[in-house]
């Protein structure tokens, strides 16, 4: 009876040490994603002043990545600010996009943050 209780036991902790070791499915991003997806993050950075650190690091999370892969593309050069640097690029695709929201909110957010990116940013 002991060593039935053992290997029970030891069953146990196998069946919880895999289904522990398996790996978590991943969240499912809806694609495309489009202008207005990020937009909500970024306005939400100046709208809630105790919770919108969060959103602000979601938005300037997406737009530091974004930044860093354009720096290693061979597109043409961006003239970004040296301070304050993502705050500066979030509040400026906000205002891009809201200059035209209609049409803009529609479009990938790829394309609509490099397009608010040459506007604002853009060497002459």
């Amino acid at each position: 009876m002991p060593r039935l209780r053992s290997l029970c036991l030891a069953a146990a902790l196998c069946a919880l040490t895999a289904a522990l070791a398996a790996p978590a499915p991943a969240q499912l991003v809806p694609l495309p994603v489009l202008a207005r997806d990020l937009l909500g993050p970024c306005q939400d950075a100046d709208n809630d002043a105790r919770d919108g650190f969060l959103p602000e690091l979601e938005c300037i999370g997406f737009i530091a990545g974004f930044v860093a892969a354009l720096e290693v593309s061979d597109g043409p050069p961006l003239c970004l600010p040296d301070t304050n640097r993502e705050d500066r690029i979030r509040r400026a695709y906000v205002r891009w996009v809201h200059a035209s929201f209609s049409k803009r909110a529609k479009l990938p957010v790829g394309v609509a943050l490099k397009a608010a990116l040459d506007e604002s940013f853009g060497c002459e």
